[in-house]
């Protein structure tokens, strides 16, 4: 049985070079410059939601995001937009998640959720048994940070429209429902059953993801994150590398001409596809840079 993570925050023909174990650079922040560029720009990679009183943006972070003129997220959510991913997680046809899990799990499930989470039983039954499973997965990890939770993307966001920053999205959020709706079921079951049936090692095993990206060791907090997906390779191809590979032109184009920031979920940063091995490729350098937490 895989081990189960947050994910959502989710290989084609050409692939990059993956870092070696051996070499393996450690940091959140990236710098992009070289190959002509007249500034640099940056990368930053997150993971959806943190412990509030173990994460702040570091000020070298926000040294990079001032010195920037665009402000990059692989969609922007404005309310309709959140409406309609909201409604895209749910399941079909206002299925629930009684349709896949055994009595047993169920009852586990209603405990955990209305007992250690004081879930009322109408947002129970109006919205938490109608998410989809994986997504399930995640909101139990919110739920357990409680009021104790961050989310660095939002807190990017407050600090770029202090800076007046202009905002882009790589994609569309109808991409970005595509892209999820590639994750196999059988898998998301699998992801939920794990977390129905080992509750505590899942928070445990969450924990342990945060210690790794305040490390900044992004390979562990990708290889955790793909547990989440059961390793679905159709997933993985979908939702991640194909992704990055269509980003690339936007991004280079982006970069030659304003000095951005982008910040995407770590798993688009390292592996056999990713955004800082293909900038290299290209002739950019791209290098860690130290950041504090």
């Amino acid at each position: 049985m895989y081990r189960v993570h947050l994910t959502l925050a989710l290989i084609i023909g050409l692939t990059a070079r993956p870092f070696a174990q051996t070499d393996q650079e450690y940091s959140v922040l990236w710098e992009i410059s070289g190959n002509g560029l007249e500034q640099s720009s940056y990368l930053f990679g997150i993971i959806n939601f943190l412990p509030a009183d173990k994460f702040a943006i570091p000020p070298e972070v926000k040294h990079a995001l001032e010195s920037c003129k665009v402000f990059v997220t692989k969609t922007l959510l404005d309310n309709a937009n959140r409406k309609k991913f909201n409604e895209a997680i749910r399941i079909p046809n206002n299925g629930w998640i009684n349709d896949y899990l055994t009595d047993d799990e169920l009852n586990q499930l209603r405990l955990l959720l209305l007992l250690d989470f004081e879930v009322k039983e109408n947002a129970y039954h109006d919205y938490y048994s109608r998410l989809q499973p994986i997504i399930l997965v995640t909101a139990t990890a919110a739920l357990h940070l409680g009021d104790n939770i961050t989310y660095p993307e939002k807190a990017l966001e407050q600090m770029a429209q202090k800076s007046k920053l202009r905002f882009v999205g790589l994609g569309t959020v109808q991409e970005e429902i595509d892209a999820f709706q590639q994750f196999p079921v059988e898998d998301q079951v699998e992801a939920l059953k794990y977390t129905v049936n080992n509750f505590y090692q899942h928070l445990a095993e969450y924990d342990n993801m945060v210690k790794a990206y305040l490390e900044q060791d992004l390979e562990a907090v990708k290889r955790e994150t793909f547990k989440a997906t059961n390793e679905s390779r159709a997933f993985k191809k979908v939702y991640y590398d194909a992704r990055v590979m269509n980003w690339l032109p936007e991004i280079e184009k982006m970069i030659t001409t304003e000095a951005t920031f982008t910040v995407l979920g770590v798993p688009y940063l390292v592996g056999d596809v990713n955004l800082i091995s293909l900038l290299r490729d290209k002739g950019y350098t791209v290098k860690p840079v130290v950041v504090r937490f």
